[in-house]
């Protein structure tokens, strides 16, 4: 009987083989279809990089080292653009670098209303807002499992999975896969913010330069030297307006909208 045992056994070694392998068969098709594919792809890449990190031979970013904050970098030449009562944005004169807080666009031109709009709407994605591992992460998630429920479920029985069906679908999908990561993310917006690069002592009692065309309690711009790049800080006066190149000195900050207010420093024979 040992000879009927071991065909017995290969018979269900076989079927099993077969089982599986047609189990994973059907799980692939289900996974790379349609508009499911591109999903399915951005979770493989997620996984990816999360067994890469876990290894350690890459962080996470969790630490504010892989995060924007918000910054988008306009390139080294800013003296074009006039960021004028854009309230809340803070320039890197060196490095070209823009910090789109609370945006309030009283006026400017065209590139800067197409730049503030822009900053704005990636903005209210919370992207950028929290760490983009985070961001990515739940996005992820949630492009694929709507992608993959709504084609299973409805999508596949009114489209075929050609080219153009399956690009407005993943169209549709990444759209409400942000909406929803947006919902997701907005309790931790601000957890994982660093703490101001500059020092708010030693800015405090120093002087500027108004560097816009003129400061008033509505709007202004004043540029602070530094041992490096000059800081370029959104600043309001205490009453009258003060026109650019006037010099002036820093007497308050209100750390919420990051705003400081100054007051201009008058000739000694003029006190």
């Amino acid at each position: 009987m040992p000879y009927a045992n071991e065909s017995v056994h290969d018979s269900f070694d076989s079927f099993g083989r077969g089982a599986v392998e047609e189990a994973v068969k059907e799980f692939l098709d289900r996974m790379f279809v349609g508009p499911v594919w591109p999903a399915s792809v951005l979770v493989c890449l997620m996984v990816l990089y999360a067994l890469v990190a876990v290894i350690g031979l890459i962080d996470l970013g969790l630490d504010g080292d892989l995060e924007m904050d918000g910054s988008l970098d306009v390139g080294p030449d800013l003296d074009g653009l006039d960021l004028d009562g854009i309230e809340g944005v803070e320039v890197d004169a060196g490095g070209g670098n823009v910090d789109f807080g609370d945006l309030d666009v009283s006026q400017g031109g065209l590139a800067g209303l197409m730049t503030g709009f822009g900053a704005m709407t990636i903005r209210l994605t919370n992207f950028g807002r929290v760490p983009l591992i985070i961001w990515f992460g739940v996005f992820t998630i949630v492009f694929w499992a709507v992608s993959y429920g709504l084609w299973h479920g409805f999508d596949s029985s009114h489209y075929a999975a050609t080219l153009l069906p399956t690009l407005l679908c993943t169209i549709r999908n990444g759209v409400i896969a942000i909406a929803a990561t947006k919902l997701v993310t907005q309790p931790i917006v601000g957890k994982f913010d660093p703490q101001p690069g500059y020092d708010r002592d030693r800015v405090l009692g120093g002087t500027c330069e108004i560097s816009s065309l003129s400061a008033s309690p509505a709007f202004g711009q004043a540029k602070f030297r530094t041992n490096a790049a000059p800081l370029l800080l959104n600043v309001r006066t205490t009453g009258a307006e003060i026109p650019k190149g006037t010099e002036v000195r820093i007497i308050d900050f209100d750390p919420s909208r990051r705003i400081y207010t100054v007051t201009e420093i008058k000739p000694e024979n003029q006190t």
